[in-house]
């Protein structure tokens, strides 16, 4: 008996696919002669049909409707008996129709691929292979469906391979010749092709690996000349599956997105002139190629997805248990995914040729001045060819939607899978054009594809062989291409793109594991020695609208703790507010015009930011919203820089969304919940009306929206930030308004359960790893816990009687926490706020003015910022790495620090400016 899952269904489908394909397509088809095809399209079903295959057989073993005195036995029955399609009928009766609307277009699309072939058989085999006929054995998909079409990748019986693209070949023409200026012919024949009207065929590019130290130096050396290339012509989304390492050459094999970058930005719109040039400069940089690591992408996708990746992939990944029996089922286990073709060979680190990189980009940027007329003539006369295509929206997303389509949940019930895609609706940042388009392509199982073109200009997408209209952009002309290209190639803007990949590179490596094994001779040789610190690189790269308005581009670390190289946010805690309170300290001690004209640009941008609604959905929090710009605006109205009239009118309105928005605030976390928000109108209490306006209406919401299971689920963390020791200290500025025996058996319960991870020495056990780790940084471990105890200390809360300790208990707490910070066996190798050992000196700071004592050993102050200064005041843990410009992971928090040092009268952030 036959042993493969569910192969009598597929055969079923195919059957009803190919007779129903035969009779509204009028296809003649014959199994026998297409054979590849047969195979790849059952595949395709298979894929589609194996979740609702496997719940259909555990559901009929559990109704006992399996023969078999075995789970071997009724496994093979449910496969190999007719039962198997009548049970898959009555459980997804939509299923087969749903099939059928997802793969009669691929079939129909394959089967043209096949028979184009064979008409032009031997012209095709004589241009590629000098021959005159080659049989096909085996055809296979490569990449995304868009469309209902693919790129195919087609085996003959000789082992020659041969590549379909459904694209025209215009575009990798147009780059084969670009290419030509930059490098020898042998390169650019990488790149040949034959164009048909149905699409393009491709040269088979074979990973060639190389071991000679000299060929891999020509390697990257190429490499840098691609980038330049790619940097030039506008190119995006290209990952180390997009680069084939044939020999000394890297060969691209996706030349979809030609210009994708420069007019993605033009699909964009902007409210103010610092957002427009901020996110012009992310999108038209070599970050944006794929060419080089890209910060923001390793969380989502696990990893390093750019061309110089060499670590894997992490994912989840589906498995199967119980294998051949009626009890099998799906898994789900972390997986390492590793890829090599786009490396010379399996044991190259291509983050230790960043030189070589940066002299081939240098020498296409010489070659480029030789022959800079020749060369942009040539892109502006062949640029009305391109068909480019424009990435709206992120491909994984899409791939997620259309995985979970083949759960059994929406095969059994297909109204359920279009209410999923009512969050594309609520989530698309374009038109319902676009919308409405996505919904078509990934109801048919495709990625929606959006494509431009200069004679139409606009964007459109793909309806068979018809362009649809679905977005319009601003004109793309000509001359804007030659204003690109020459901005792009300015002296100082190439000069920043070099910056950019030497940091990148050099990140990259800091960031690595294998990093803190090396020799300290070989990290200063991979550290850049040329960083400006803190607040002189924080001035270099703003980006100062002709309106007045503000921005920066940097990299930041996001509230989640992920890595991003983008233009900030909002937030105090890593964006436009904590970098306005770092400048706010540095004008209260200099007072000079400058840092006051940066104080009020970043004033006037968030105010438009209001006035374009951003702030609408905000949450309330102090660290990641509304209270943290709430606290910026007072500060500004204190200091005077700005009209008392102007700033008292602003914060009137900044106060009416706060209110609005309590519900829209998660009641768990004190970071990016409404606990930081407490705390911090507790402090301002006594001195600010709002305060006692808004504090009971968030107890009130709290205590009605609380669930302790949630709690128990998400936040069960000793953890100042996000977990126990924030929300007990909010319960107790709570109960000291409104005295509610909720609120104190509520912060009793916490308490216990906090108790339960303490080990002693400071050690809170760290419940995001499986294994016993501790940690003693601000946000999750022993500094931000012991921050709390000097909150309760400084508002005696311990008299409160909540908590089961005693005044003179919390004192020697205190004390000796202090004594074993300053003995440095704490100490790390990062600086910021958040994750280091500038947290340490802030509490030093905040403890002497709560007990009025000097510290005894002063000199740990200064040893730890002499030594942060040695380290470049690295604040990502990993010295040599691009530093983070943010507050609580970044460069503001740290020169905020230094400052506080200089003043103590600066209110210490930590602490929510309780002290």
């Amino acid at each position: 008996m036959d042993k493969i899952f569910g192969r009598l269904y597929i055969d079923y489908i195919f059957q009803y696919i190919i007779r129903k394909v035969k009779e509204e397509d009028k296809i003649d088809f014959n199994d026998n002669e297409f054979k590849s095809l047969k195979e790849l399209i059952k595949l395709e079903l298979f894929k589609r049909s194996f979740k609702s295959l496997l719940y259909c057989m555990n559901a009929c073993r559990v109704d006992g409707n399996l023969t078999g005195d075995t789970s071997e036995n009724r496994y093979l029955w449910f496969c190999n008996n007719q039962y198997c399609i009548d049970a898959m009928e009555k459980m997804f009766p939509c299923m087969k129709e749903q099939l059928y609307e997802e793969v009669k277009g691929k079939f129909s699309y394959i089967l043209e691929i096949i028979n184009l072939f064979q008409r032009n058989k031997s012209a095709i085999c004589q241009y590629f292979f000098h021959t005159q006929s080659e049989d096909i054995i085996n055809i296979t998909n490569s990449g995304d469906w868009h469309n209902d079409k693919c790129v195919l990748v087609i085996t003959f019986a000789s082992k020659k391979k041969l590549v379909f693209k459904p694209s025209k070949g215009d575009n990798l023409n147009f780059l084969k010749g670009l290419l030509s200026y930059f490098f020898e012919d042998e390169y650019t024949r990488q790149y040949d092709c034959m164009c048909e009207s149905e699409g393009t065929w491709v040269k088979f590019v074979e990973h060639e690996e190389i071991y000679d130290k000299s060929e891999v130096n020509q390697f990257y050396f190429n490499y840098g000349k691609l980038l330049f290339a790619a940097y030039l012509s506008g190119m995006n989304d290209m990952h180390y599956e997009n680069l084939i390492a044939h020999g000394k050459f890297p060969v691209i094999t996706d030349v979809e997105t030609i210009f994708s970058s420069y007019l993605f930005f033009d699909t964009h719109k902007f409210e103010y002139d610092a957002q427009y040039k901020a996110v012009q400069r992310l999108l038209y940089g070599v970050m944006a190629t794929g060419l080089i690591p890209i910060f923001s992408m390793t969380e989502y996708f696990g990893g390093d997805v750019s061309c110089l990746s060499n670590k894997g992939i992490k994912i989840v990944a589906e498995k199967v248990k119980n294998e051949y029996r009626d009890d099998m089922y799906i898994f789900t286990e972390p997986k390492m995914i590793t890829q090599y073709n786009h490396l010379p060979n399996k044991e190259t680190d291509p983050l230790f040729y960043g030189d070589q990189i940066l002299n081939g980009f240098e020498q296409a940027e010489k070659l480029y001045k030789e022959k800079k007329d020749d060369i942009l003539n040539y892109i502006l006369d062949n640029l009305t060819k391109i068909e480019s295509r424009i990435i709206l929206n992120m491909t994984k997303g899409y791939s997620k939607i259309i995985r979970i389509k083949s759960d059994p949940r929406y095969r059994n019930n297909p109204e359920l899978f279009y209410g999923l895609l009512e969050n594309l609706k609520r989530s698309n940042q374009f038109n319902q054009d676009v919308y409405m388009y996505e919904v078509h392509e990934l109801c048919k199982s495709n990625i929606p594809g959006f494509y431009w073109n200069m004679s139409l200009n606009y964007v459109y997408g793909y309806h068979g062989n018809t362009k649809k209209k679905i977005l319009d952009m601003h004109e793309f002309s000509l001359k804007k291409a030659y204003d690109i290209l020459e901005a792009q190639t300015n002296p100082k803007m190439l000069s920043r793109q070099k910056q950019l990949i030497r940091e990148s590179i050099t990140s990259s490596i800091a960031l690595g594991i294998e990093y803190k094994d090396m020799r300290v001779s070989d990290k200063k040789e991979i550290r850049s020695e040329n960083n400006k610190p803190l607040r002189e690189n924080i001035d270099d790269n703003r980006i100062v609208g002709d309106d007045g308005t503000i921005s920066w581009i940097g990299l930041m670390v996001n509230d989640k703790e992920q890595l991003e190289y983008a233009v900030l946010d909002w937030s105090l805690y890593s964006g436009l507010t904590g970098i306005g309170y770092m400048y706010l300290s540095e004008y209260l001690i200099n007072k000079d015009e400058f840092t006051k004209s940066i104080i009020e640009m970043i004033y006037n941008t968030i105010k438009t930011a209001y006035h374009m609604g951003m702030f609408n959905d905000y949450n309330i929090s102090y660290f990641c919203g509304l209270t943290g710009i709430y606290a910026f605006i007072a500060k500004i109205k204190e200091t005077g820089i700005i009209k008392y009239d102007e700033t008292d009118l602003f914060l009137r309105e900044i106060k009416k969304l706060v209110k609005n928005n309590i519900s829209k605030t998660n009641c768990y976390d004190t970071l990016s919940g409404l606990h930081s928000a407490v705390i911090y109108f507790f402090a301002r209490y006594e001195s600010d009306d709002f305060a006692k306006e808004i504090l009971p209406a968030i107890a009130e919401y709290f205590i009605s929206d609380f669930d302790t299971g949630v709690m128990d689920k998400n936040f069960n963390y000793a953890s100042f930030a996000h977990g126990y020791s924030g929300i007990m200290t909010s319960i107790m500025c709570m109960n000291r308004i409104a005295k509610q025996e909720a609120l104190i058996t509520l912060a009793r319960g916490l308490w216990e359960k906090e108790q339960r991870l303490y080990t002693g020495k400071y050690m809170w056990k760290d419940l995001r790893s499986s294994e016993d780790t501790y940690s003693h940084f601000w946000c999750h471990g022993s500094c931000g816990i012991m921050y709390s105890r000097l909150i309760w200390k400084k508002w005696g809360f311990i008299n409160d009687g909540i908590i089961g300790m005693s005044e003179s208990d919390l004192d020697n707490l205190l004390a000796q926490y202090r004594e074993v910070i300053e003995s440095k066996v704490l100490n790390s190798q990062n600086y910021s706020l958040c994750h280091g050992n500038f947290a340490f000196i802030d509490f030093i700071l905040s403890y002497e003015k709560v007990l009025g004592e000097k510290p005894e050993k002063e000199n740990y102050i200064i040893q730890t910022m002499e030594d942060a200064q040695k380290q470049g005041y690295s604040c990502i843990g990993a010295p040599g790495a691009i530093n983070a410009i943010g507050f609580m992971v970044g460069e503001s928090g740290i020169q905020y620090l230094l400052n506080r040092y200089k003043n103590l009268k600066l209110p210490s952030v930590l602490a929510i400016e309780n002290i």
